[in-house]
């Protein structure tokens, strides 16, 4: 059964309904994606909700996997994200810092730029347009920050990143600034498109991801 899902004739015909949709630079990784989670779907009954969330998160936006229910208030997504940021340890803390690094590091030398009007959290900068996904990620904290302003919740967006690098281990890992990212886009995730929070988030998917907070 599983090689169904990861060649011949039903590969191909789900790679030819994806290429007319996408291009060929992302059409690739899209049915990757969709090769995953039709896995997960096959396994499901061997894998904890959280585990099948994770994978399912790609298509989670349009299509709900199965026993999709909607998410708690922020406020207490939020207070859960607080709960686990002391509890970062050993690899999981690892894994925190090393993804974190991935997306506020560019390959290549750039010179910081913080959008005017701008909460700046540490690591967090605005490379130019096109630079991979340090700039998605980016391009995704400027849109909660400009999000928070324009609907009038700058205070509570700020109290919300506060709280969060409060929590956060105070260690020199980097994980304060990240943790202030994360929470700012859990904060805004009623207004912002679901991808963006997470990308936001990513950083701590691994140690307790996103699905944990539901």
């Amino acid at each position: 059964m599983a090689t169904a899902f990861t060649g011949g004739f039903r590969v191909a015909q789900t790679k030819l309904a994806i290429s007319k949709l996408l291009p060929e630079s992302m059409a690739a990784s899209a049915l990757e994606s969709a090769q995953v989670v039709a896995l997960a779907i096959l396994v499901r009954e061997q894998m904890s909700q959280g585990e099948f969330a994770g994978h399912y998160r790609p298509f989670a936006t349009i299509l709900p996997g199965p026993g999709y229910e909607p998410p708690p208030a922020i406020d207490r997504q939020i207070a859960l994200f607080m709960e686990f940021l002391p509890t970062l340890d050993g690899d999981a803390k690892l894994e925190v810092i090393a993804v974190a690094r991935a997306l506020t590091e560019s390959p290549k030398p750039l010179t910081p730029a913080i959008p005017a009007g701008a909460v700046p959290s540490p690591g967090v900068t605005n490379p130019p347009a096109g630079s991979g996904v340090p700039a998605l990620y980016a391009t995704a904290w400027k849109l909660a920050i400009d999000t928070a302003h324009s609907s009038g919740r700058t205070i509570s967006f700020r109290a919300a990143q506060d709280l969060a690098e409060q929590a956060a281990p105070h260690d020199g890992s980097g994980i304060v600034g990240t943790a202030g990212v994360a929470a700012g886009g859990i904060f805004m995730r009623d207004l912002l498109p679901i991808e963006r929070v997470l990308l936001l988030y990513e950083p701590f998917a691994s140690a307790f991801p996103y699905e944990s907070l539901l």
